[in-house]
């Protein structure tokens, strides 16, 4: 009897250092949201036993079907999950959505539908996933039904994912929960059935394990077909060779895991022919070392990059393409043979919007096809969860299938079919020639290519990827050390001990008011009836606007008119008066300080002058953010000195913008809690200034403490 193949190999067996090497008896490539959601759909209604969602976001609303007809049953998420259950009473189904960042609060669901009493389910377990390190995420992306079909890849079940594969300019079904439009969407899975599903359900199963401390048993397989989403994925390729690799941080007792990043630089380091590359970032020294080895041979491949135009938000903008256009340079000065091409994805009628490009693709020679959740940044290849998997060119059927999932890709982006690639690719000879052949700059779909300058200014200003982008969890006193130096850390350390000190006092003489005799002569609901007329008076907030501007500008400090809007205003309006006049002033400062000029003003900041200057010129916008949010030196005198000095305007809005918003946040709720604890006393009211009142006095104590420490440390090492 001949030796069979193992349906799976553990990485230690493998070669290639994949976690897992097995077989998939069935293997699709999704594209786009018109595809993954219906998909996605489809295959938890075919689940009998166990469904597990990993995923890195979740929106309840989201719509699974577009578009939604009216006189069908509800296709929002969670209606999807709760027919799924209903229909099948022996299925529990597993949701384990990352536990995010506050950064992403206001893109994100607050109170999911399936988390209210009403559209609870016992069968729906939802959990949240905070088991990694301080500042990574988990980010895989994966639905596995029974162990025996899965998908993988780059999508979320979350708003702002689906859209038609025309990506068109406007596009009326292509709107959030909210009802709000968005820009086009582009991104890819896979989806398999097979043995290597029961890999895939033993790491989810883990997952799982780890984020809840609840194991889970695996499923009995089912007898039948495994489940397929016959009318929305093809069958690309039959009994297929596939690689599961991943990215784990080191956390606790969890070992790191770096296949990915092994994987894809293997991939780039065995290309002859065409590397192919779709990815939302594009930042990864170890991935732009080998790619910049590939280039500088005399022969090689190609190499074929689509990235988004750029990034959505100022703050990526600032930072992440800052990063990718600092490795894109390496790239062209090593380009010597012209064998790189950089592209974005075009669609007429769009601008000034984009495609939000958001798939993570490496094909090497139509011989290995590397697709997940994971971007080509720091990150994703040593920091964050992350789940790839690769389909491998062991035999002429498979290289055919991963020369077609190409051609599917480019033919979207090129307004093509993919014969009509296919074709181009044999008279023109090379992947670069048929794009160039193909591509019509200006009709409905085109390649546009991607041309990056580095601001030097900006580029000076931004640290580099260890800081933005890095790779493992950066010990503290490194991010202390890039915006604090260590001559300025004693007297932030005071500061820090005297707003703790600021705090308590702050509670105990309003506790004093309160419940001593000393408030029958100062009585608090007094004094707030009194200044409270401002606030009645017509015009009173433009008043208290313009007053705490002209006080801003005269040297009043900040912290005081931040206290008196909370008090007057509540702590909503309050922030938005505080944090208008703080911005005014800063501006108004600013252009003061550049008409005054330095000679003018160092007769007002002395010593501090050059030292201000110095900082402020090194690192712009980072350095003006640090000074806002660790106040160390008066307000209006980082105005008028940044006026002054070379720094641009810009630099100094967007860094004032960034840095007033959490210290005004955070003052103007305490002035808040406090006044109604004052008011109106009870258990909640009191519980939560406590808590408040604990939270601040840590954060300034404990920051005192930590530096005095560090400076221990310096001084003896």
């Amino acid at each position: 009897m001949p030796h069979q193949k193992p349906d799976t190999v553990t990485a230690t067996e493998a070669s290639g250092g994949f976690w897992r090497l097995g077989r998939a008896d069935r293997l699709g490539l999704v594209v786009d949201g018109e595809n993954w959601f219906p998909a996605f759909a489809d295959l938890v209604a075919q689940a009998r036993q166990q469904a597990i969602i990993l995923c890195w976001d979740v929106d309840s609303r989201v719509q699974m079907r577009r578009p939604a007809e009216s006189n069908r049953a509800p296709e929002h998420l969670t209606a999807v999950l709760h027919r799924a259950l209903e229909q099948n009473p022996g299925l529990t189904i597993h949701l384990l959505p990352w536990d995010f960042a506050m950064i992403y609060a206001f893109e994100r669901e607050w109170l999911p539908l399936f988390a209210r009493p009403l559209a609870r389910h016992p069968r729906l377990r939802v959990r949240y996933d905070g088991e990694h390190p301080v500042g990574a995420s988990q980010h895989q992306k994966l639905l596995v039904i029974d162990d025996r079909t899965a998908m993988v890849g780059g999508f979320d079940p979350s708003k702002w994912r689906w859209d038609h594969r025309d990506h068109a300019a406007d596009d009326p079904a292509r709107r959030d929960p909210d009802g709000q439009p968005y820009p086009p969407f582009h991104d890819l899975a896979f989806a398999v059935t097979g043995p290597i599903c029961r890999d895939l359900g033993e790491l989810a199963r883990e997952r799982w394990q780890r984020a809840t401390g609840e194991r889970l048993g695996p499923p009995a397989l089912p007898a039948g077909e495994p489940p397929w989403p016959a009318d929305r994925v093809s069958v690309t390729l039959e009994q297929a060779t596939v690689g599961i690799c991943r990215t784990l941080p080191a956390w606790r007792d969890q070992p790191e895991a770096r296949e990915i990043e092994t994987t894809l630089c293997r991939l780039i380091d065995e290309a002859r022919e065409c590397i192919y590359i779709e990815n939302q970032y594009f930042t990864s020294h170890r991935i732009g070392d080998a790619l910049i080895a590939s280039l500088e041979a005399e022969t090689g491949p190609e190499v074929i990059v689509l990235l988004p135009r750029e990034k959505d938000g100022w703050l990526e903008r600032l930072t992440m393409d800052v990063l990718r256009a600092r490795l894109i340079e390496r790239l062209r000065e090593a380009d010597r043979h012209g064998r790189l091409r950089l592209f974005y994805p075009a669609v007429v009628g769009l601008e000034p919007d984009m495609v939000s490009l958001h798939s993570k693709l490496v094909i090497g020679d139509d011989r290995h096809i590397n697709l997940g959740s994971a971007n080509t940044s720091n990150r994703s290849m040593g920091f964050d969860s992350e789940l790839n998997l690769s389909l491998l060119g062991d035999r002429d059927e498979a290289r055919r299938a991963i020369a077609s999932m190409r051609h599917e890709l480019l033919g979207e982006h090129l307004g093509c079919r993919p014969e009509a690639v296919a074709r181009a690719e044999r008279e023109a000879g090379s992947v670069a020639a048929a794009i160039d052949h193909l591509n019509r700059p200006g009709e409905d779909r085109w390649l546009e290519p991607l041309r990056i300058t580095l601001d030097p200014e900006i580029d000076r200003q931004i640290p580099g990827a260890a800081v933005i982008d890095p790779e493992h969890a950066r010990p503290p006193e490194e991010l202390i050390d890039m915006f604090i130096e260590k001559k300025a850390r004693r007297p932030l350390r005071r500061k820090a001990a005297a707003f703790a000190v600021l705090i308590a006092l702050t509670v105990i003489t309003a506790g004093l008011l309160k419940f001593t005799p000393l408030g029958e002569s100062i009585s608090p609901g007094d004094l707030l009836a009194r200044l409270g007329d401002l606030r009645e008076t017509p015009g009173g907030t433009w008043l208290f606007l313009g007053l705490a501007i002209v006080g801003l500008l005269l040297g009043l400090p900040a912290t005081p008119v931040v206290v008196v809007a909370a008090l007057l205003f509540g702590a909503w309006t309050g922030f938005g008066l505080a944090y208008g006049a703080l911005t005014l002033a800063a501006l108004l400062g600013f252009v003061t300080g550049h008409f005054l000029g330095s000679e003018a003003l160092r007769r007002l900041a002395g010593k501090r002058l050059d030292e201000l200057s110095r900082r402020l010129a090194r690192r712009g916008i980072l350095t003006v953010f640090s000074l806002r949010l660790i106040p160390l030196a008066p307000f209006t005198v980082v105005n008028l000195v940044a006026g002054a000095t070379r720094i641009r305007f810009r630099d100094f809005l967007i860094g004032s913008l960034a840095g007033l918003v959490p210290g005004t946040a955070a003052l103007t709720i305490f002035s808040d809690q406090l006044l109604r604890t004052v008011l109106e006393p009870s258990a909640a009211t009191i519980g939560v200034l406590a808590l408040l009142t604990a939270l601040f006095i840590g954060i300034g104590w404990g920051l005192s403490r930590w530096l005095a420490l560090r400076e221990q440390a310096s001084g003896t090492s």
